[in-house]
């Protein structure tokens, strides 16, 4: 009986030195991974090497040019005045004025005469394209807008006046094209020309 309860103790034993070698086992692997976890993070956050990336964004301009000899404008252009390649866009406003110094707004209709489209420009809704991108830096498009335009310089109703066109142009760079199609609502081709 002696035997069998020596048996037991031992057998309790060992098992308890085996419960104590895990223990530890476990308790070594702990240490070494907060000593490698630690050491990595001091080794990453001591690290601390910068890189200034500069963005400098573009400035689109443009600048209308013309003639005007008191009742034909004429030439009428659109210079790129951009740092970067451009689609530009002209809007005519047309109003009547009187006499006076300066003159003032005075209503009725103000219609524009027909002139003839220069190449490579589009009529879509109020606006007229130029179809092409234009060059930075002063590019122009290779045809004005139109090379004569004539005003109504008096108008045969109560209040007579003269007509006033105001040449209102716009650009926008022309990359990405998917911004163009959204910002200005056209279709640019397959070749990058604006399209009806």
């Amino acid at each position: 009986m002696k035997n069998g309860k020596n048996e037991l103790q031992n057998s309790q034993h060992e098992k308890k030195r085996v419960l104590n070698k895990i223990q530890i086992l476990i308790l070594s692997l702990l240490v070494i991974t907060t000593v490698t976890v630690g050491g990595t993070v001091a080794y990453l956050t001591t690290k601390t090497d910068s890189v200034v990336n500069t963005f400098e964004p573009s400035e689109v301009s443009c600048e209308v040019q013309e003639k005007f000899d008191g009742t034909h404008k004429k030439d009428i252009n659109v210079k790129n005045t951009s740092d970067i390649e451009a689609y530009l866009r002209v809007k005519l406003v047309s109003y009547r004025v009187n006499d006076a110094d300066p003159p003032q707004h005075i209503g009725g209709e103000a219609p524009i005469n027909n002139f003839n489209l220069g190449a490579d420009w589009v009529k879509i809704g109020d606006y007229y394209y130029y179809t092409k991108p234009v060059a930075a830096n002063g590019g122009v498009p290779a045809t004005p807008l139109t090379t004569s335009l004539e005003l109504t310089s008096s108008y045969n109703d109560a209040d007579g006046g003269k007509q006033v066109i105001e040449v209102i142009a716009e650009a926008i760079q022309s990359k990405p094209v998917e911004a163009v199609k959204q910002a200005w609502n056209v279709n640019i081709s397959e070749s990058g020309a604006i399209i009806e």
